[in-house]
Parts: structure tokens; sequence; C-alpha cells
């Protein structure tokens, strides 16, 4: 458990600093929840700030062909304690520099926050957590786009 539990705290850790947002102009919004205690309402609410932040960015969403920005929440329990681990990353198509400019999925940006939290407050513990990781792409975003 304490290998499991430094490997997340690392992940947790890293730094946005090589990823790129120059250039995002459209993005749809993809939640994939598998927490068994969070409430369909946190959900939505999930949804609603990712959308708000993309708006306050000037990122268009519910478009065609579109990179997909990624929430993933999962949860995971060790003697009655709920660890969360909350994943926000972005999602598209590119063309690589090689010979034959090969077309494939990568990951632009991910950022990641894992929480230990009690069951009765792991809506608003995920809600802050989702606070955190968009203040980390906005800066980003704002940074590679001035």
């Amino acid at each position: 458990m304490k290998i499991l539990f430094t490997l997340l705290l690392a992940l947790s850790l890293n730094a946005a600093g090589f990823w790129t947002l120059t250039g995002l102009q459209k993005a749809n919004i993809y939640v994939k929840n598998e927490l068994s205690l969070v409430k369909p309402e946190t959900i939505a609410q999930i949804k609603e700030k990712v959308g708000l932040t993309l708006k306050e960015n000037k990122i268009a969403t519910q478009q065609q062909d579109s990179p997909t920005l990624m929430v993933f929440l999962e949860e995971l329990t060790s003697d009655g304690t709920h660890f969360i681990y909350v994943k926000l990353a972005l999602g598209e198509e590119v063309r690589t520099y090689r010979e034959d400019k090969t077309s494939t999925f990568a990951l632009t940006f991910e950022a990641t926050d894992f929480i230990e939290v009690d069951a009765e407050d792991v809506d608003k513990e995920v809600l802050e957590s989702i606070d955190f990781l968009l203040s980390q792409f906005s800066e980003l975003y704002q940074d590679d786009n001035e």
C-alpha cells in the first residue's frame, strides 16, 4: 500500500511544464466516473465547471471532431479510508514529425490530484480538486496563448 500511495503522490506532483495548449480553440467534455460515493448532482457540477472554464478561456464546446477534455475519477479504498484519484486530461489527434507524418491520438495536457477523503465529504473534496486542476489548465492555457 505504501508503494501505491507513493506512486500516486508522485503522479499528483507532476508539473504541466511540457504540456501545450497553444492554439486550442475547441474541446468536448467527457467525465469518466468510477466513484461509488459521488452524487449525480456532483457529476453535473463537474461538467458545468469544466464548461465554464472552457468558456472563460474562449474555447468552444460541443464541436464535431474536437479534442476531448476528460475528467477521470477513480476511488481506492484501504482499511475504510477512501482515496480519490482525479485526472484532467486533453486528448486529441496530432500529426507526428516523422517522415510519414503519422496521425495519432496523444495527451497534450494532463494534471492529476490524489486526495484522501471521508465518505461524507467526497462530493465537496472532489469539487475542490476539480477547481484546483481547472486552475492549472487555465493558467497554462493563458500562458501558452499570450
